[in-house]
């Protein structure tokens, strides 16, 4: 029987992050001084498709790129066995990204200054990285054994495609001049969602190298998602919760970005999260009870949010929950936990939103 990894569905989970591309790509003329139009954005999209089956093959066979091999089923989701899961996969994107953001391109070729690289670089296991590369496409000569330190400079081909590296260095020297500039942390959650080479997202190419825009607002959760009326939802939801006032907050939780919509002080009330690429929009109803009557007439997807119940935390075992919320629905107890994030969460559709922002006016007070 073969072994499942805890790294596995995290790679696969970080695959879902990556942006879908649109057919046809705005690219600022900035990243067009030796490459056309359509020779860029064919080299983007194979990148793109790289990125995917790497990540792809990364579930199938972790071990080929040095990732944790703690078996599913065998930590707990607070080990320090799971937290390093989560980020594994992203290593290496962000190994990547530092070769091409460390040197430039001559001709054909790209010459990575492999000290810089090593400065910039926090992945481990960097031989085996170059090593898996290899695997896709690139040709490494320069160094030994796959050994960075073993020369001054990496000399990095693409024979498929001689663009790929072209591309590849323009988009991680932008990023590397824009988001990533002061940046220590490069493998927080915040900084990896909104991280345009490791989602490899394209409207990164749509302003100057120098300025960048990306992941800001709403988009830093609709850029994940993977069809239009999920993207649509978010836009209305934000422009009409912003509207009212709400401020707008990010969160990075580990199954994916969120964002908070908050007024004042306090928790916020509102929430657009993208949950291992499914969306949700959480509602912190405080008073269940005051909404049920309502509930009635709702859709059935909001009818369902109050039908289910969870267990609750480990607050509501040892009865210091402050948050949990307890109503009677269908003739029973249901309980949700509200520590951690907004306890009713629903997948939203735009012919809904009323309906939300009728809830949580019946639901706001205890």
């Amino acid at each position: 029987m073969r072994d499942t990894y805890l790294v596995s569905e995290w790679a696969l989970i970080r695959r879902n992050e990556l942006t879908d591309i649109p057919g046809e790509l705005e690219i600022h003329p900035d990243f067009l001084h030796t490459l056309s139009h359509a020779e860029f954005e064919s080299g983007f999209k194979e990148i793109w498709k790289m990125f995917y089956q790497i990540y792809s093959d990364m579930a199938q066979s972790p071990q080929k790129f040095g990732l944790p091999l703690y078996k599913a089923g065998e930590y707990d989701y607070f080990s320090n066995q799971a937290r390093e899961t989560r980020t594994a996969p992203w290593h290496m994107f962000y190994f990547l990204y530092c070769l091409f953001a460390s040197g430039r391109c001559k001709g054909d070729l790209f010459v990575a200054d492999t000290a810089e690289v090593r400065d910039m670089n926090k992945s481990k296991k960097t031989n085996c990285l170059l090593e898996a590369l290899a695997d896709y496409g690139f040709v490494f000569s320069g160094i030994k054994k796959y050994s960075l330190s073993s020369a001054d400079s990496l000399v990095i081909e693409y024979p498929d495609n001689r663009n790929v590296t072209e591309v590849l260095s323009a988009v991680a020297k932008k990023v590397k001049n824009t988001q990533m500039k002061g940046v220590k942390n490069y493998l927080s959650n915040m900084t990896a969602f909104s991280n345009g080479f490791i989602g490899w997202n394209y409207k990164v190419l749509a302003e100057d190298l120098y300025t960048c825009s990306l992941a800001e607002g709403c988009d830093y959760v609709a850029d994940k998602m993977h069809n239009d009326k999920d993207r649509e939802v978010v836009s209305a939801l934000d422009e009409m919760l912003t509207k009212q006032g709400y401020i707008r907050k990010r969160g990075d939780a580990n199954e994916g970005p969120s964002v908070r919509y908050h007024k004042g002080s306090g928790a916020y009330d509102y929430a657009l999260v993208s949950d291992r690429g499914e969306l949700f929009l959480e509602l912190r109803v405080r008073n269940a009870e005051r909404c049920l009557a309502y509930v009635s007439q709702c859709p059935e997807g909001i009818v369902e949010s109050f039908r289910i119940s969870d267990s609750g935390c480990q607050n509501r075992i040892n009865g210091t929950c402050k948050y949990g919320v307890k109503y009677i629905f269908e003739n029973e107890e249901k309980w949700h936990c509200g520590c951690c994030g907004a306890p009713f969460k629903v997948h939203p559709v735009t012919e809904h939103i009323p309906h939300y922002l009728q809830l949580m006016e019946l639901g706001r007070s205890r």
